[in-house]
């Protein structure tokens, strides 16, 4: 659903609450980036008005997405969640006169698509390297012979190997 800015100016005047949950496979961009599409995302928009022009958005989101993980190549759970506050701004020559604690939100023609912000953030919470937070709980990639034992490792398990 897109909302045009007169539509966000109102909800910020009403100083309104969006509830949803958003289908992880809707999600195109972010489903590159997965193991799977599977699940959804809980987002929560608190609008709000400052001063006379100025429309503020509080977004909090959570959910749960299955990443590759780094060490072994198979599917590792993570918990992501986070809150940021918005401005929205009409174009990019307003961006200067943001607050400095609110991201800003520029409409693109005119309007804006919560999922598709909410699908920014999801984006760049991702961890640089998803993984099992123990070796032990990889897959069989890593428990066949001749693989690392332990984190503190860095060449092969091979004892005859010897890198020059």
């Amino acid at each position: 659903m897109w909302y045009s800015l007169n539509e966000l100016e109102a909800l910020g005047r009403r100083q309104a609450q969006l509830n949803g949950k958003i289908e992880i496979g809707r999600l195109t961009r972010l489903c590159e980036l997965l193991m799977s599409d599977k699940g959804s995302v809980s987002a929560s928009f608190e609008f709000s008005q400052q001063g006379v022009d100025r429309t503020t958005v509080d977004l909090s989101y959570k959910g749960t997405l299955d990443l590759v993980c780094q060490r072994c190549l198979e599917s590792v759970t993570e918990e992501i969640s986070g809150r940021v506050l918005f401005v929205v701004l009409e174009d990019d020559s307003m961006v200067s006169s943001a607050p400095e604690d609110h991201e800003p939100i520029v409409l693109s023609g005119m309007r804006c698509q919560p999922a598709e912000i909410v699908e920014d953030e999801l984006i760049i919470s991702l961890p640089l390297v998803a993984r099992h937070s123990q070796i032990d709980e990889c897959g069989s990639l890593v428990k066949g012979p001749g693989v690392l034992t332990s984190e503190d490792e860095v060449g092969l398990a091979d004892p005859s190997f010897r890198g020059h």
